[in-house]
């Protein structure tokens, strides 16, 4: 198993290159040269197995003995240690035919913990066997910012600068990272939005000055690791299930187009989905992409569901690569037009080969908080607002009868205050966070000026080279 950049096909890494890289040094997202297929025999397997006996054989594939059996099942294992459910991520049915699947019973109460905690184990598992030490830098519009700061604290082998919107996130969103106490991580508030982290993330991975200084990686979903430990539940989900019906729905609330992604992935190498729904909020990007053929760059508007505040989806490149067959050339064509224009348009004929796989729905504000309060109405369920617009975006009355999984990627007590308004009922935190708003808080405001946030970074390093 060799993987590829996408936007030069002719490079060749190992995944623990690619683990340890995050992005490639063209600036393009790796995928596999060669998609791994698993059986319809190996998914009827998986009925009898546990979540981490799927991650095993799932993930396996894709690391192909660069990791012997004995410590893939150690690292797996592991990760899943301090979940709150033995079952994982256990879908709940509350209709005929739907199921709501809740991926927030991790340490910090969302779908990134799955995939996450995973990944922080690979990194201190490889950099030990290597003997390196790694500068992880990420961006986050809510969750991946708390996800990778629980899986990376106090390991000595990494340190952490995480970038977040100043002021656009919830405040318990905040306060999870922020109220970390680890000497390997940094919390930084940018005055901007969430796709201004992500340029700055970028840029300085392509940095020729500070590649001399520093062993960069990343711990967003442009890292490859954090896609294939996010297919699992898709493959789990199914094999829990029992249903009539021989394919499946997925409904997912997506920003940076991760998740959702991570479900096209699993359509791929076997897993029998029918369609993937995209449900977006004002920052409708992966709406307008899949319904119309286009991408429109607008400014970030804020929301009641702030993890989805994104304009510039970074997964949609590697969906992109696949979709212009593998061509590099049209990859960065189609992606400096954008850059340029601010827009960008997919061939027509390419527009039924998107729906093929997707569709996708833009659900305001208004109908996010009569969703809340419907479901909570009708089956006594509590939904965070991100959830809520998976649900409302499945609105085609031609999949009724069809098996429908909602992917939950968050818990409710994260914007207690948007659902409080809807249904009149305090969330409250689970037990184990409930003295959260009582800690202190550490955490740095930079104005976004990529000057001054380099410096800082090269300020506050302990793992900077000298050079």
């Amino acid at each position: 198993m060799h993987y590829e950049s996408t936007r030069n096909n002719k490079i060749k890494k190992t995944f623990s290159e690619v683990l340890l890289l995050g992005l490639a040094e063209d600036g393009g997202l790796f995928v596999p040269k060669k998609w791994p297929k698993i059986s319809k025999n190996e998914i009827y397997k998986f009925k009898t197995m546990s979540y981490q006996q799927i991650a095993f054989h799932v993930s396996k594939k894709f690391i192909n003995g660069e990791i012997d059996d004995k410590n893939l099942k150690k690292i797996i294992k592991k990760s899943f240690k301090s979940f709150s459910k033995k079952e994982i991520a256990y879908p709940k049915k509350f209709d005929e035919n739907k199921w709501l699947l809740e991926l927030y019973h991790g340490p910090t109460l969302a779908f990134k913990d799955y995939a996450l905690q995973v990944v922080g184990n690979l990194f201190q598992y490889v950099l030990k066997r290597e003997k390196k030490k790694i500068t992880i830098i990420g961006a986050t519009s809510g969750d991946t910012g708390s996800a990778a700061i629980d899986a990376c604290k106090n390991k000595n082998t990494m340190e952490l600068f995480v970038f977040h919107p100043y002021k656009k996130i919830s405040n318990i969103q905040r306060r999870l990272m922020t109220t970390v106490k680890s000497k390997n991580i940094y919390n930084i508030a940018i005055k901007g939005n969430f796709d201004d982290c992500q340029k700055i993330v970028k840029k300085l991975f392509v940095d020729v000055d500070l590649k001399k200084k520093f062993s960069f990686s990343a711990i967003n979903s442009i890292n490859w690791a954090r896609i294939l430990f996010q297919i699992i539940y898709y493959f789990y989900s199914v094999s829990k299930i029992k249903s009539k019906n021989k394919k499946f729905i997925f409904s997912v609330p997506s920003g940076n187009f991760g998740n959702v992604y991570s479900g096209y992935v699993a359509k791929k190498i076997g897993l029998p989905i029918d369609k993937l729904i995209i449900g977006t909020n004002k920052n409708d990007v992966l709406s307008t992409f899949t319904n119309k053929g286009f991408i429109k760059l607008k400014n970030v508007k804020q929301t009641i569901s702030p993890s989805m505040d994104i304009q510039l989806p970074s997964n949609l490149e590697r969906y992109m690569y696949d979709l212009f067959s593998k061509n590099n050339d049209l990859v960065k064509i189609k992606l400096n037009e954008l850059n340029k224009n601010k827009k960008v348009f997919i061939d027509k004929n390419k527009i039924k080969e998107i729906q093929n796989y997707f569709k996708s729905s833009k659900v305001s504000e208004k109908d996010t908080l009569k969703t809340i309060k419907v479901f909570f109405n009708k089956y006594d369920i509590i939904l965070d607002p991100h959830t809520a617009i998976g649900i409302a975006a499945d609105k085609d009355k031609k999949l009724s009868n069809r098996s429908v999984v909602y992917i939950s990627t968050a818990h409710p007590s994260k914007f207690s205050e948007t659902i409080k308004k809807v249904i009149k009922r305090k969330v409250n935190l689970p037990t184990k966070h409930k003295d959260l708003l009582k800690f202190k808080e550490n955490y740095k405001i930079l104005n976004l000026n990529y000057n001054k946030i380099k410096n800082y970074l090269i300020n506050k390093s302990k793992f900077v080279k000298n050079v």
